[in-house]
């Protein structure tokens, strides 16, 4: 007996009828109106809309008086559309592509690529998780299962290089997957159990050309879908049912205050107060009452780690020595001023207590900057404080380092000749050996309170030969394992080496997980069935949004992408029953929370709501929760046209 195909349902396919030849997915633009189709329909992970300054690399072209999307020439370029909304597990897809290069070059996304690669992409996890069935190098077709940077090799054929367009087709039944192309005389069947579900779409490695994409489903494998996505929404509300919705609690008009407001306690511990830099730098209760006030410009601020009966020290920066425009990450124009003068200044009532000029720039400074924090470096006040820098010809990052007390007076200054550091969060303190004092780790140093380097980092000469990991993006140490015989331990965000687990006595790595461009760290206790403390990365550069949670002792626990936009999640302490969750805060879709297994608990549509259709560099979105006043409750900010909405548990 024959078995009667059931017919089949599009539900999902690229459509270019209307579309202007040029450029199209401009991820710095506003969508045109001819273009808001394909946005509604179609995601672009690797350049996405509101995101970064980055070329979107993708044209509607005419060929033959038929549009076809243009995936753009250039040895490192990679970058792929997926259909928005398009979670499957069974169904078909076809794509008529026309791969035009053989060769590709190493991006920051994969480092050790060679040839080019073009084609479908289905059951995505991440950016960098998913299979991919496709045309490598010209050469042959293969099928592989991608995680990170490893490519498993499901299947492959050899295949004369073809000069024209072929079908792809991938048939997904169950752990059953085909793939087809009846051009080139192809057809590979695989078993594979590893992903089970996940986005489809396109993806190319150097320049390729598509002319057609569809995805089609009978209704047993539609049906299957549709009952998988609501016992997730089930899921989903179940266990968000105990946690608190995030509900408008107050708001700031930022003209008013005179700025940004930042939330510390400064003055008194435990009463959260406001600081606000501009051309005077003030001091305000929660209700905007002035508190103090320096009348001069003093910026970029940093507070003491502890507090006294004087309040924490600011350290902070004022006067201008030279400034210079510059273009940001996200294609606006910025005016970075290194300034003349570093300050001490009393928290509570607003005295500067130590002034002194900084030291001389070189040509290609961007701005000073400071530690995160102060630290014990000479004794156990916890007053010192590190100067670093932000230099154009170290990728942001810096190479010299100066120490000093609360004072201002130098203790010491040291120029690193690898191993380098990176941004903000590049520097931490921690007592590593016992002694009473902190010691700093910069990047891959290690260095006792006067000064002296205990170790660098035993993998930076394999690190520095990857692309896209000339410094460390970020840093954290501490005992973080839970465990004696484990802690002290260091984590090294090495840029798109991915993150270092590092022995902090020794700095002898235990451990590295290439996770794409490690850019940023963050950490929090999020699981109680652990001990110790959790560590969460963000991925940035070339494959924005990804979330890695890692245990204390360096265990990958998971990963998962909210949105492609990245890097903005954080832990957070939310409601009278203290849930330990991650608020992840970076476009209007992905006003979030997620446990500590990686699992979604909670939609905020009152924060999406505010964050509206705006570009992620138009909404200010704040690093951390906040407190206000004596309240110890944990607060999310998103600013918006000059005011600050700050939102908190409803119960």
């Amino acid at each position: 007996m024959e078995r009667v195909e059931p017919q089949t349902t599009i539900v999902a396919r690229l459509d270019l009828s209307g579309i202007p030849f040029g450029p199209v997915f401009q991820p710095m633009e506003p969508v045109p109106d001819a273009e808001r189709g394909l946005f509604s329909t179609w995601e672009t992970p690797l350049s996405p809309w509101g995101g970064f300054n980055v070329d979107a690399g993708l044209a509607c072209v005419d060929e033959a008086g038929t549009p076809v999307l243009e995936f753009a020439e250039g040895e490192r370029h990679e970058r792929a559309i997926l259909a928005h909304n398009c979670d499957l597990r069974d169904g078909t897809i076809v794509a008529e592509v026309k791969a035009l290069a053989a060769n590709a070059l190493p991006n920051d996304d994969s480092p050790v690529q060679t040839e080019a690669l073009v084609g479908i992409v289905f059951r995505v996890q991440t950016s960098r998780a998913y299979y991919q069935f496709g045309i490598q190098g010209k050469r042959r077709l293969v099928l592989f299962r991608r995680n990170d940077d490893e490519f498993a090799l499901l299947a492959e054929q050899a295949i004369t290089a073809p000069s024209g367009y072929v079908t792809l087709e991938v048939r997904l039944d169950g752990d059953s997957i085909r793939c087809t192309c009846p051009e080139l005389g192809a057809d590979m069947h695989v078993c594979d159990t590893v992903y089970g579900a996940g986005k489809v779409g396109f993806r190319s490695a150097n320049s390729s050309r598509l002319r057609r994409f569809e995805v089609s489903q009978t209704p047993g494998q539609r049906r299957r879908d549709e009952s998988r996505h609501a016992r997730f929404d089930g899921e989903v509300a179940e266990r968000g049912a105990g946690i608190p919705d995030a509900t408008l609690v107050r708001t700031y008009r930022t003209p008013d205050l005179g700025g940004s407001p930042m939330f510390r306690d400064f003055i008194e511990p435990g009463r959260f107060d406001i600081l606000v830099e501009g051309p005077r730098l003030r001091a305000l209760t929660p209700d905007g009452a002035l508190i103090w006030e320096v009348p001069e410009r003093i910026v970029r601020c940093v507070f003491s780690r502890d507090v006294g009966p004087a309040g924490r020290l600011i350290y902070g920066f004022a006067g201008k020595r030279e400034e210079r425009r510059a273009k940001d990450v996200a294609g606006g124009e910025s005016v970075l001023t290194v300034e003349h003068e570093m300050v001490v200044i009393e928290g509570r009532t607003g005295a500067i207590l130590a002034r002194a000029e900084l030291p001389p720039n070189v040509p290609t400074q961007r701005f000073f900057d400071w530690s995160p924090r102060s630290a014990s470096l000479t004794n156990g006040d916890g007053a010192d404080i590190v100067l670093r820098e932000w230099r154009d010809d170290h990728g942001g990052g810096g190479i010299r380092l100066w120490a000093y007390d609360r004072g201002l007076n130098l203790l010491w200054e040291h120029v690193q000749t690898g191993a380098h550091y990176g941004h903000h969060w590049a520097l931490d303190f921690f007592d590593v050996d016992g002694c009473g004092r902190e010691e700093m780790l910069a990047g891959g140093y290690l260095y006792r309170g006067d000064g002296t380097v205990l170790w660098t980092h035993d993998r930076f000469d394999e690190m520095r030969k990857i692309r896209g990991a000339s410094h460390y993006d970020a840093v954290v140490m501490g005992n973080l394992t839970g465990e004696a015989e484990d802690d002290p331990v260091a984590f090294l965000c090495g840029g798109s080496a991915g993150v270092y687990v590092v022995d902090a006595l020794t700095g002898a790595t235990r451990v590295v997980h290439r996770i794409g461009h490690a850019q940023g760290r963050s950490i929090g206790k999020l699981r109680p069935d652990l001990p110790g403390t959790e560590v969460l990365a963000v991925t940035r550069w070339g494959n924005y949004g990804i979330l890695t949670l890692f245990s204390g002792r360096g265990e990958r626990l998971w990963t998962i992408q909210p949105d492609y936009v990245g890097q903005g999640a954080t832990p957070v302490v939310w409601g009278k029953a203290g849930h330990k969750l991650i608020w992840t805060n970076t476009s209007r879709d992905a006003q979030l929370f997620f446990d500590g297994y990686g699992r979604l608990v909670k939609r905020l549509p009152e924060l999406s709501r505010v964050w509206g259709d705006r570009m992620n560099r138009d909404v200010g979105r704040g690093g951390s929760p906040i407190r206000i006043g004596t309240d110890p409750t944990d607060l999310l900010t998103l600013t918006v046209e000059g005011v600050v909405h700050v939102f908190g548990p409803a119960d």
